[in-house]
């Protein structure tokens, strides 16, 4: 568990979780466009050398030495994915949304598998929760969502993807609305739409948006 820390801010209802994979710093003036220069950032292994001012650091240090001014989780354990730790470690935050930055553009067995585990932490989580992963040019590229509907706000392409069979309804500003459509598991039944505005998306389960 992390060292007690006054700046361990678990109430913050927005995270940002910064990864090894980062290409930049993550300063308050970067993340004002996307209305993140407020949200407390946890460095994960690596992501220490992208993140200012952590307020906690989980990780086994392979790639990236813990920060002296912050609480530390220490991972013991190999078969766990650093991604994993660090959500078990957060678990019992108030947190409603992470932002998460430097773990897309590398390897992709290690996106697959990251994936994955937002989506068991959201189909667990009782408290409203979402997740949105974060390109290399700071764009929201991949969102995920628990089951239950949600209004998301997109233009141009974008495709809907689950992980288990699921009962899907996309209504709103999109050019091919469907109602109580049963989509299967990474099918393309769910990709190439089209957005114009706010889309409005039920699901029977955990789900996640590309585009």
């Amino acid at each position: 568990m992390p060292r007690k820390h006054a700046t361990w801010n678990t109430d913050a209802e927005r995270l940002i979780l910064v990864g090894p994979v980062q290409k930049s710093i993550l300063h308050p003036a970067l993340l004002k466009p996307l209305k993140l220069d407020g949200a407390p950032q946890v460095a994960v292994d690596g992501g220490v050398k992208f993140a200012v001012e952590p307020v906690l650091w989980t990780g086994d240090g392979d790639s990236g030495k813990p920060p002296k001014s912050a609480p530390i989780a220490f991972k013991k354990d190999q078969d766990v994915t650093d991604l994993r730790f660090c959500l078990e470690t957060i678990r019992k935050g108030n947190w409603r949304v992470l932002h998460i930055f430097g773990f897309l553009d590398g390897r992709k067995d290690h996106e697959l598998a990251n994936f994955g585990e937002i989506y068991a932490v959201l189909k667990k989580r009782r408290k409203p929760s979402s997740a949105v992963f974060y390109d290399a040019k700071m764009r929201p590229a991949i969102r995920f969502f628990q089951a239950g509907r949600h209004k998301v706000k997109l233009r141009g392409t974008f495709s809907v993807l689950v992980i288990e069979p699921a009962k899907v309804t996309i209504t709103g500003k999109c050019k091919y609305p469907v109602r109580g459509f049963s989509l299967p598991p990474l099918s393309g039944c769910g990709v190439s739409n089209v957005a114009s505005g706010e889309v409005r998306i039920t699901s029977s389960r955990p789900f996640f948006i590309v585009g």
